[in-house]
């Protein structure tokens, strides 16, 4: 099969679907790789690293998406990529949402692949990531200067740390608050799921209203990390919720891509990831992963090589 991995042209967006020790696991199967130009240079992987292990550099993504039979990208197409697909094809990214695809094109969510033991290995992979930059975000946005209250998010001797509420307790949740608690932020972490609490490493309550508006009340920084695959993710908080807060706290929405856990939240970017909203800091990046390309292509490439040879194979 012809693969065919072009480059990503979100703003800001530096991952790459395949890296080169995919393309070679790849080769060795007996399949194909095409790779646009400058497609790694982002994620630190050259055109001439490509080549050595056996892919053909393609100059233009038009030619790449003619000539694939399989398309392999980090997220769903762009609206000119749209319409360069065509019948017959498959493609491979990760589509948070439905996405409407040229008639005859099949699409392969790599958030929905479950895995040899229903791990879901993508969507831990990104979701691990996500979970420790959007720590990363609020520490940045709570500093003065960005709008925050102006609060070290670990506080000094002396000085009690920020007070940090995660909503979720899964891969994500416990990525933001094991590196929270890491920084030593205080940390509340609330899930519907008491045995997701169990694995929690510090204050842990069910995610009641109630319980979600007092945390939300003391909370310097919320992370909203309660994404339902393949359904919009569940509004837990309303915009009187940001009355309960202090100004100049900070809102993380990790659920944004799947309609957001923050009645307030808008879609921002990584170039610009705040919005000031009723004196509160809202931050709703939807691909939080992409700020750190080298490590997020080398996990993205390692977590759904499997799903891309077996899609090849069974072709």
């Amino acid at each position: 099969m012809i693969i065919g991995i072009p480059r990503e042209t979100l703003p800001g967006e530096g991952r790459v679907a395949g890296i080169p020790s995919a393309v070679r696991a790849l080769r060795a199967l007996g399949h194909a790789v095409l790779i646009e130009q400058d497609a790694g240079v982002r994620s630190g992987f050259g055109d001439d690293e490509y080549i050595r292990a056996g892919a053909e550099i393609v100059p233009t993504a038009e030619e790449l998406v003619d000539r694939a039979e399989l398309v392999w990208k980090v997220l769903g197409p762009s609206e000119h990529e749209h319409t360069l697909l065509h019948g017959g094809q498959r493609l491979v990214a990760l589509l948070p949402i439905p996405v409407v695809l040229p008639e005859g094109v099949i699409a392969h969510d790599g958030l929905a692949w479950p895995g040899r033991q229903s791990e879901f290995p993508v969507r831990v992979a990104m979701s691990e990531i996500a979970g420790r930059l959007a720590v990363e975000a609020a520490s940045h946005s709570l500093q003065q200067p960005n709008g925050g209250r102006g609060l070290l998010l670990g506080g000094v001797p002396g000085v009690p740390p920020a007070e940090v509420v995660v909503l979720g307790a899964g891969v994500a949740g416990r990525g933001a608050t094991d590196l929270a608690l890491a920084l030593g932020a205080r940390v509340t972490v609330l899930d519907i799921s008491v045995p997701a609490l169990r694995a929690v490493r510090t204050t842990a309550l069910v995610a009641t209203p109630s319980a979600i508006e007092r945390a939300i009340a003391v909370a310097d920084v919320v992370i909203a990390a309660v994404r339902v695959p393949g359904e919009r993710a569940p509004r837990l908080c309303q915009r009187a919720h940001l009355a309960l807060m202090a100004p100049g706290a900070i809102v993380v929405d990790l659920a944004i891509a799947e309609g957001g856990a923050f009645e307030t939240t808008r879609l921002t970017t990584l170039a610009d990831p705040a919005r000031l909203i009723d004196g509160i800091v809202h931050i709703g990046v939807p691909n939080f992963p992409g700020a750190v390309p080298r490590t997020s292509s080398v996990a993205l490439s390692h977590a759904w090589l499997d799903f891309v040879v077996t899609i090849a194979s069974e072709s």
